[in-house]
């Protein structure tokens, strides 16, 4: 039995199809022809015509009307509404991987729902001898249900499998990564073998939101399976729309400030933000925002009134969707950070390394860092403060400070010297490496930065392929530092010129201090590094390095994760999660966590690196607390952990932008879920629509169509022509 997906067309074409029988019923024609031998000396008249009610042309006719009626047929887009069985000795069994979205956006309302009942929709279609898997992702992936598991269990218990990963579904606080997760997938399931016959099919089915942030830029460089094909099911939330609320780090005067940011698809401009205390009563009166549809606002908080409690937290409300509007604020101001530079004071000339290094820290509103000058413009050597954990040195200096310099290294600190020239390095001796000879490098061209060491703490940053490349980067001048580097207490050479010369030297000392050694300055004469969009980094890493907060707080996304002996500067730790529970540095190091990636990336901007086993994922969003023991006694930070940016970008992407990060139409095909799919009638349209798309009987009769119309064109072709020769004859 078929069905017309849209019978308005088959009406339509019905109608048209009358239209030959009318022309050639009711064509008025030329009465005969009497041929005459002398007709010069006749006035002419005009042809006598007659009525006819008959048909002239039978097949002519039957062609155009077929034409018409399989191209209307064809628009109407028949199917038939049968279900398949699939014959076990066919062959046909299919591999099938349900890849579930679990990020933070699919808490909104709605979305579970959507999902299972997609899910039922996929498992109610398949066989028996299907193998099917079952894995959520967020950040990473897991599996509910394995190939092996589904394979190894009897058909009639298979249920139990599905009841399971139903009720263990649940979204999580983290980002999303939907293309590693889609790449992976596609490629477990490329690779296995005897999971499928001859005529079956591979397939991914991806269940998501496919909201803004669903980090899709992986496409362009992974290679989809050919093999493989994606059946994409987005799902919508009951509400439309969401604003999302994050904290923005302190300015210079230590006020507070909260970014509100709302989606494109929005359908609310106006909010309140609520402060509240530690019991969780609010405190003043709830602050207005305006904020249009695909915009955000960033919001500076009031300062607290004497007498007032302690706020503690944020919340946004007037928003359907809850996951994302509350934010813990800084319990205590941070102070600022401050760097100690010995070289020239001038901060406006071009020349000197002083200048660039103003410019870069300057731009670090996030964390506020000063410039202590050590040596001032009369000559006169000032020791390093004991408030200051790095000093960077790019010119000569006293000798009395050279020992100050040393003194920082031995208290933990970090040294930076850039080697301005090979003179300056006397003046520095104590900092650098044991027998050291410094001359200046032989430099042809230019020369550029060859073998770097990305597992270093200060190159980390760049270890992600899209920052390796140091190769537009080129130095006129370096000086070439000789010493013998199987020594063990020689320096650690993070980076070499492509002559083979240390460009970059690190010396740690038991303290727990570091010299960094710079074989170039930054400055124009030496080369262009200060230039680079590698510079401003490098510069704010190793001021985090030097400066790692040991109280106040530090800001995360849900997903990022600490290494807390880092932080600590003790293996011995406890760290508080926001729904009171512990965890300890005992625990940390012997849980096993095989199937998790752990990453350290402490700056969002800057790529991840793989950290030691004694990790903590920051997964809860709320005021993680971070305790430890010193001498001085029990100190502690807050870690202010929200929910990653991206996800409160929910407006969902067109179902074409696979096709636009350049997968195959052919292996992409995408449907728009309903978010309860309770309505009998809209079920039976996407179940309509889903049957026709597979089945396209359309092709056929446009084929169909099209062939009656070259027929009909040549039968009349051919009945013109014997008309001709009969009225020549």
């Amino acid at each position: 039995m078929f069905e017309l997906l849209a019978p308005v067309f088959a009406v339509a074409g019905g109608l048209i199809a009358a239209v030959p029988i009318v022309l050639h019923m009711f064509r008025r024609s030329p009465a005969v022809r009497m041929p005459f031998s002398v007709v010069r000396f006749l006035t002419p008249t005009l042809p006598k015509t007659t009525k006819r009610a008959n048909v002239e042309h039978w097949p002519l006719m039957l062609l155009r009307i077929l034409a018409v009626i399989l191209i209307a047929l064809a628009f109407a887009r028949p199917f038939q509404r049968v279900t398949v069985a699939k014959a076990e000795e066919s062959g046909s069994a299919d591999r099938v991987a349900v890849l579930i979205d679990a990020s933070a956006s699919m808490r909104r309302d709605g979305l579970r729902e959507a999902v299972l009942a997609e899910l039922q929709k996929v498992t109610a279609g398949l066989s028996d001898e299907d193998t099917l898997s079952i894995s959520v992702f967020s950040q990473t992936a897991r599996a509910l249900v394995t190939a092996a598991e589904w394979r190894q269990t009897e058909p009639g218990s298979r249920a139990a499998l599905l009841e399971r990963a139903t009720t263990a579904y649940e979204p999580d606080w983290l980002a999303t990564q939907t293309a590693t997760a889609m790449l992976d997938a596609a490629d477990e399931v490329a690779r296995e073998e005897g999971t499928t016959g001859p005529d079956g099919e591979r397939r991914v089915v991806l269940i998501t939101d496919f909201q803004e942030g669903s980090q899709l830029d992986e496409l362009r460089a992974g290679t989809w399976p050919d093999s493989v094909k994606l059946d994409l099911r987005i799902v919508a939330p009951t509400a439309t729309g969401n604003a999302g609320l994050s904290l923005v780090a302190e300015e210079r005067t230590g006020r507070i400030r909260v970014r509100v940011t709302n989606s494109g698809d929005a359908t609310l401009t106006k909010y309140s933000l609520s402060l509240f205390d530690a019991s969780g009563a609010g405190v003043g009166n709830p602050l207005t925002v305006d904020v249009g549809g695909g915009q955000r606002r960033t919001v500076t908080l009031p300062e607290p009134v004497e007498g007032q409690s302690q706020i503690v937290g944020i919340e946004l409300l007037n928003e359907p969707h809850v996951f994302d509007n509350v934010v813990d604020l800084p319990a205590e101001e941070q102070p600022p950070v401050v760097v100690a530079h010995a070289g020239s004071t001038d901060t406006n000339n071009a020349d000197e390394m002083r200048y660039y290094l103003q410019r870069v820290l300057d731009g670090n509103d996030a964390s506020p860092v000063d410039i202590t000058d050590l040596v001032g413009a009369d000559g006169v050597a000032l020791p390093v403060p004991e408030n200051v954990r790095l000093a960077v040195v790019t010119d000569t200096v006293p000798e009395g400070l050279a020992k100050s310099l040393s003194d920082l290294v031995e208290r933990g600190g970090i040294v930076l010297v850039a080697l301005k020239s090979a003179d300056m390095a006397s003046s520095v001796k104590s900092l650098l490496p044991d027998n050291t000879a410094i001359e200046e490098g032989s430099v042809k061209d230019y020369a550029m930065l060859g073998q770097i060491d990305f597992t270093s703490g200060l190159l980390s940053p760049f270890a992600e392929s899209r920052f390796a490349d140091f190769s537009s980067i080129r130095f006129w001048h370096y000086r070439k530092l000789s010493f013998d580097e199987t020594a063990p207490t020689a320096p650690r050479v993070l980076a070499r010129f492509d002559s083979g010369a240390p460009a970059i030297l690190e010396s740690a000392r038991p303290s727990g201090g570091k010299v960094i050694v710079f074989a170039a300055g930054w400055h124009p004469e030496d080369g262009q590094w200060a230039l680079s969009t590698r510079f401003p980094p490098m510069i704010h890493r190793l001021v985090q390095l030097a400066n790692p907060r040991r109280s106040g707080y530090q800001l995360f996304e849900a997903g990022q994760s600490i290494s807390p002996p880092q932080l600590t500067a003790t293996d011995q730790w406890t760290l508080t999660l926001p729904d009171g529970s512990t965890r300890t540095a005992t625990a940390a190091k012997t849980a096993a966590m095989p199937d998790q990636a752990v990453f350290e990336n402490k700056d969002a901007a800057m790529p991840a690196k793989p950290i030691a086993a004694a990790s903590v994922v920051l997964d809860i969003p709320g005021r993680w607390t971070l305790g430890w023991e010193t001498t001085d006694g029990p100190k502690s930070m807050s870690l202010l952990v929200t929910v990653a940016a991206s996800e409160s970008r929910t407006e969902r992407l067109p179902a074409g932008q696979l096709q636009a990060l350049g997968m195959s139409s052919d292996v992409a095909a995408a449907k728009v879920a309903s978010a309860a799919a309770t309505d009998p009638a809209e079920v039976a349209q996407l179940d309509a629509r889903e049957l026709e798309s597979q089945q396209k009987f359309w092709r056929w009769l446009l084929l169909a169509g099209l062939a009656c119309l070259a027929m009909e064109s040549i039968l009349a072709s051919l009945i013109e022509r014997r008309h001709s020769i009969e009225l020549l004859n």
